[in-house]
């Protein structure tokens, strides 16, 4: 069968959310089912646990069934790393042991419990390492094989994010700032190549130019960069243009008509994996 002809199932995960978005068979866009709801961690098991029992609960239904699936974890569900490999590091399996040596220093002994990803690119220059739970991404495949679904891709949230946008920065280097309910993601391009990147929780909008001021102060580019892209799918609560020194343009995402808002829930997170 083709996967052109199946239900397409888009899933967002974050630690106190789940969204689900299926669109119908065919090559037109249109919605089959949706569902968004809150969840409530489970104490002291991973942040993804709750959220993942109540994801095998909802693929038991029939409106889920018969798709491909593609997942988007959030950006707190992640690890990110920006490193440089030299020219001697040209074999994948040692460059992921360089990198987990690196992120050891930095987690400590949790990185052996993490699937990385680097990513491609040149020798000497920075390159973006993302690490998720192994046991997430290995529970996540055995959901998808018990409700008899095809798993076609599971992203962090930057990347869909960034690949949906790459066009919309017209300027480098520049930040790529991508908020959640009570996270941002900072992730610095330079030469259009991520050379720094970190999550920080906070609570408004409008500590973005101060927490931004903290993360050029360890940036390693020579001068504070200034320049800032933001994706805000929950709220509209900063202003466009000058900050505090900062000049901020928005990334709007343009959702299908009859599409949930990329305000609801994690629609857009969802969505990002779609557009």
């Amino acid at each position: 069968m083709s996967p052109s002809w199946r239900n397409r199932l888009y899933i967002a995960i974050s630690p106190e959310r789940i969204s689900l978005l299926s669109l119908g068979r065919g090559l037109t866009m249109r919605i089959h089912a949706k569902h968004d709801e809150a969840v409530v961690p489970s104490g002291k098991q991973p942040s993804w646990r709750a959220v993942l029992d109540r994801l095998t609960q909802m693929l038991s239904k029939p409106e889920w069934q018969g798709a491909e699936v593609n997942i988007v974890l959030s950006n707190r569900l992640v690890r990110y790393a920006t490193i440089s490999f030299s020219a001697q590091l040209q074999n994948y399996s040692v460059q992921e042991a360089f990198a987990r040596h690196y992120l050891t220093q930095v987690y400590g002994t949790a990185t052996e419990r993490w699937d990385l990803r680097i990513q491609p690119g040149k020798a000497g220059s920075p390159r973006l390492v993302s690490a998720v739970d192994r046991m997430l991404l290995d529970e996540l495949r055995q959901v998808c094989v018990t409700h008899k679904l095809e798993l076609r891709t599971v992203s962090p949230y930057l990347m869909p994010v960034f690949n949906c946008y790459r066009k919309a920065i017209k300027r480098d280097p520049a930040w790529l700032v991508i908020h959640e309910p009570g996270y941002s993601l900072f992730a610095l391009l330079d030469g259009w190549k991520f050379v720094a990147v970190n999550g920080v929780c906070h609570y408004s909008l409008d500590e973005l130019p101060m927490l931004l001021d903290r993360e050029n102060l360890t940036s390693p580019l020579a001068e504070p960069c200034k320049l800032v892209y933001l994706l805000a799918p929950s709220g509209n609560g900063l202003a466009t243009g000058p900050q505090m020194g900062y000049e901020f343009s928005k990334l709007d995402m343009a959702i299908p008509d009859a599409f949930p808002s990329s305000a609801d829930g994690l629609y857009g997170m969802a969505l990002s994996g779609v557009l």
